[in-house]
């Protein structure tokens, strides 16, 4: 059987073309085969490095997806925190400030000079007023609570006639806020620091009017 037509080996090491019948006049020089690259994917020039990949693989994407999704629910509980927490303290609030008797619930024959005693009082945030025989001194402040609602801040009461009783009054703002105070006179002294039910959701400004109610 002929040989295919093809390049074939000759004794002097060059290669002749055999046309499937005959030897031909063609001649030519063994070609070397191709050297396999030493690293790098298939059909990469000779020591080059394949070109890096680009864009994040699927495990740092996932990693990435992850960290978002905590940081949202991070995020979520505490805005829901913080509104839970400052209903519970509103309710708190109210609860207590309802608590207090109102001036209808005391015997009406009560001398008018008694500190707390007295008709309610309209005023600026920051002005003194009278509460029977005790007085409130002017320079009292509104300061932030936490950013979600007020506090009263340098209320000082001074009594007056000797009396040493504790005088309990209501604080209510043209916003809808609304607090109770209370206070006694310090050992030894005629005047006493006030305690006031902190403001919550609802912090009134510092040109707000207060309506001031007597309680005790």
């Amino acid at each position: 059987m002929s040989a295919p037509p093809g390049w074939h080996p000759q004794p002097d090491g060059r290669d002749r073309w055999w046309d499937g019948q005959q030897w031909t006049d063609h001649f030519r020089d063994p070609v070397a085969p191709a050297a396999p690259a030493p690293y790098g994917t298939p059909g990469a020039p000779q020591g080059q490095w394949p070109p890096p990949k680009r864009g994040m693989s699927g495990g740092a994407k996932g990693c990435l997806v992850a960290a978002v999704v905590v940081v949202l629910l991070v995020v979520v509980a505490l805005v829901v925190g913080g509104i839970f927490l400052a209903r519970t303290a509103n309710r708190v609030v109210e609860d207590v400030r309802t608590s207090f008797p109102t001036s209808s619930a005391f015997p009406s024959g009560l001398p008018s000079d008694l500190p707390g005693g007295g008709e309610p009082v309209e005023v600026s945030v920051g002005e003194g007023f009278e509460l029977g025989s005790a007085s409130v001194e002017p320079g009292w402040t509104l300061g932030s609570l936490a950013g979600v609602g007020a506090t009263v801040d340098g209320m000082t009461v001074t009594f007056g006639g000797g009396n040493a009783l504790p005088v309990v009054f209501s604080m209510d703002f043209d916003n809808g806020a609304s607090t109770t105070c209370t206070a006694s006179p310090a050992e030894g002294a005629d005047s006493g620091d006030v305690s006031c039910l902190p403001m919550v959701d609802n912090a009134p400004d510092d040109g707000a009017r207060v309506t001031v109610t007597p309680r005790f």
